[in-house]
């Protein structure tokens, strides 16, 4: 059987036009993936995400070369080619949303990194440290030493605290004291406060005069520490025996 010369020349021109359309998404594809590579090591992404974006990116272009492709040798029929993938898209989408949802969330947390490995943090009710962030959840260990797995797409929806990333903590107290005699210096309890070990030294604590009546005067005191409680516990002693004849109790 006679070959067509015109079926041959087209066949050919296809040939020539998907190998250049093959070298350009190759070369284009290499190029995003350094690039995406780069730019997500300026932000200081962990290792993993930038290998796994930088490999998405590549394979995306990659794909889009391979439809360029398919284009030029179906050419009539892509059109009902490409229909059925985007049908088939979308059924894997929806029958995976859930997984994908998450799987990109902790893309995100990874990117962005809003909170760490070992910080301590509260999302949706649950609060511990980060012992270790996937693509998929994140797990926290509790203080009472359970674990607990927080799918990431939790991190798009509720607010996250990251009780760690700020490591002072305010804390409060009353000073209730008879100011009938001698009126009591703000500084005279300042001073009482000045060598408390893990207080703060900026900001530094402060004293507000809340109200006075029947002779009593109430003293709002403020201060920063690291461990507040601990803190809070000393101050409490500290201004008992600056002032025995006051009253002091929590903020």
């Amino acid at each position: 059987m006679p070959l067509d010369s015109a079926l041959l020349v087209d066949y050919a021109t296809r040939t020539i036009w998907a190998l250049l359309v093959a070298v350009v998404a190759l070369l284009l594809a290499r190029a995003v993936r350094r690039t995406t590579m780069r730019v997500l090591a300026r932000s200081r992404a962990q290792a993993n995400v930038t290998i796994l974006l930088g490999n998405l990116a590549q394979v995306v272009v990659i794909l889009v070369g391979a439809l360029g492709v398919l284009a030029i040798y179906t050419r009539d029929a892509f059109g009902w080619i490409l229909t059925s993938f985007s049908v088939l898209g979308i059924v894997v989408g929806l029958s995976l949303q859930d997984i994908l949802k998450n799987f990109f969330a902790g893309i995100w947390v990874l990117v962005e990194r809003p909170f760490r490995i070992g910080d301590t943090i509260e999302v949706a009710g649950q609060s511990g440290v980060v012992e270790e962030i996937a693509f998929r959840t994140t797990m926290l260990r509790t203080p009472d030493n359970r674990e607990v797995i927080v799918p990431n797409g939790v991190f798009m929806n509720a607010s996250v605290v990251n009780m760690t990333r700020f490591p002072t903590r305010r804390g409060t107290l009353w000073l209730v004291v008879d100011d009938g005699e001698r009126p009591t210096a703000a500084d005279e309890i300042r001073a009482a406060l000045a060598d408390l070990p893990g207080i703060s030294a900026d900001p530094k604590p402060s004293v507000e005069l809340r109200s006075v009546s029947d002779g009593k005067a109430h003293y709002l005191v403020s201060f920063w520490a690291a461990d507040r409680d601990a803190v809070s516990s000393a101050a409490v002693r500290a201004l008992r025996a600056r002032f025995p004849q006051g009253e002091v109790h929590g903020g």
